[in-house]
């Protein structure tokens, strides 16, 4: 099997990566002329796809799985897979926790010699700390969050202040001012 070309390569990286599988856009950022036609004609050459199912077996995670885990061990609860018995201790229903695919939550698992489980979950601080950094909580770059109470008072002041300008008769469409969103 020959090597890929540049152009080749670069099909296979954008195909792999920002063009989300579609080959047609992958052709175009790897600079082909009528990436519409040659795009599909690429991903079916037997070395293009070679090197595309390399990429995809050699690739550890996407980026929207990582965070669907870190989220998953922020809402970590290890009341949803165990059960408390009549003496008070506590079972974790291990089969539930492979079930659900859930097994990454666990951190450590520990069955001592008299049959009790010490299980321990992944911490939640740090998952929620990497998620805040995510949406950018902590730099200030979050979208601003408007309560009804404020926004209430916004409007009542715009209505007087247009009120005051003799603006009261155009329809909402045509008057400036800024919104923001509503929770």
């Amino acid at each position: 099997m020959r090597p890929l070309c540049y152009r080749q390569r670069l099909f296979v990286e954008s195909y792999l990566g920002e063009s989300s599988e579609s080959a047609a856009d992958a052709a175009r950022r790897a600079g082909y002329q009528r990436p519409e036609k040659l795009g599909p004609r690429l991903a079916e050459k037997s070395e293009v796809r070679a090197a595309i199912n390399a990429g995809v077996a050699t690739a550890a995670m996407a980026a929207n799985e990582v965070l669907a885990r870190v989220a998953d061990v922020a809402c970590s609860d290890l009341l949803g897979f165990s059960r408390v018995d009549e003496k008070g201790g506590c079972k974790v229903n291990l089969k539930l926790v492979k079930q659900l695919g859930l097994g990454h939550l666990i951190k450590r698992l520990r069955i001592n010699k008299d049959g009790t489980q010490d299980i321990e979950l992944e911490p939640r601080v740090p998952a929620l700390v990497k998620l805040g950094e995510h949406y950018k909580l902590w730099k200030g770059e979050a979208q601003p969050q408007v309560t009804l109470v404020d926004l209430a008072k916004h409007l009542r002041a715009r209505y007087e202040q247009l009120q005051r300008d003799g603006q009261c008769d155009k329809p909402a469409g045509e008057v400036p001012g800024q919104t923001g969103p509503v929770q």
